[in-house]
């Protein structure tokens, strides 16, 4: 009897140090990436669930061309000799959608400011229409932002005028589709992220019910979800667009009809609107870098 136990017990030992191999060894062979067929598959982390965003500007309302002129208006900064734009005649209308590109530094930004009338011409006129609405997204967009306001004060300061039994309950739906979470529409802007900031500026610029959308970099801060967002509400747009962007996807989007885009090239002073897509101008970009490595 007693060796029956004896055997019983070393036969369960032997069983225990059994599993205790076969787990060490399924522990290595995970380690080095082998999975066992029999056992059953590790569960699946779950994807976090996207937020949506919904970027929209308003149908704007017709107005009489031509909505924005520069004619032969030349620019240079005081001070500064190595810099000057010259001749510069461009227009933008209802539907116009333009793409403005060049090297860094050659003056893009500041044809983006002659337009907005941010900077006054050396020589030259600005022409405007009187009724035209413009909607201006800066990259130091923070500069127009009260830092001490929350979101939903801010905005109802700059667009009192909304429609609806709750004024806020408007606003905070206005910044809601655009994506900042319902948390923070009463937080100080100050304590907001950049991404944060520049749904609020959006929200503003969609408030303001522009003809016009001048946007310097508008995807500076944006995940990836809002910058798809701001490209189809781009394209569903009537009204004219100006954009400067290092975000060529965004550019082909908002430049995919060549009927209503322009490309202008921002180079050696000048301005020049390109004779071909934003495509074709790439490819040709292309080309010369080639050249110039095969040289």
């Amino acid at each position: 009897m007693k060796a029956a136990k004896r055997m019983g017990s070393q036969v369960s030992q032997k069983k225990v140090e059994a599993k205790c191999n076969v787990a060490k060894e399924a522990s290595k062979n995970k380690s080095k990436g082998i999975v066992d067929e029999d056992e059953p598959p590790p569960e699946v982390p779950k994807k976090w669930r996207d937020y949506i965003v919904e970027f929209h500007f308003p149908v704007p309302t017709e107005l009489t061309p031509p909505l924005m002129q520069l004619i032969e208006v030349s620019f240079s900064y005081p001070n500064r000799e190595d810099f000057r734009l010259s001749d510069v005649d461009v227009g933008i209308d209802m539907g116009t959608c333009v793409a403005i590109v060049g090297p860094n530094g050659a003056g893009k930004s500041t044809l983006l400011n002659l337009l907005a009338r941010d900077l006054v011409p050396s020589e030259g006129e600005v022409r405007r229409s009187q009724k035209l609405r413009v909607g201006r997204y800066s990259q130091h967009f923070v500069d127009l932002l009260t830092m001490e306001e929350p979101p939903v004060q801010y905005l109802l300061r700059i667009h009192p005028n909304q429609e609806g039994l709750s004024k806020q309950e408007v606003v905070r739906a206005k910044l809601g589709k655009f994506g900042l979470p319902s948390d923070n529409h009463h937080t100080p802007i100050a304590k907001l992220s950049g991404g944060q900031k520049a749904r609020v500026v959006f929200t503003s610029i969609s408030m303001s019910k522009p003809h016009i959308l001048i946007l310097d970099e508008p995807t500076n801060h944006l995940d990836i979800q809002s910058i798809n967002a701001l490209a189809d509400a781009l394209d569903e747009f009537t009204g004219g667009i100006v954009l400067v962007s290092h975000n060529s996807r965004l550019i082909s989007r908002v430049c995919d009809d060549e009927e209503r885009s322009e490309i202008w090239v921002v180079e050696n002073g000048t301005v020049e609107k390109f004779p071909g897509t934003f495509q074709e101008y790439k490819e040709e970009l292309q080309q010369e870098i080639r050249a110039e490595v095969d040289d």
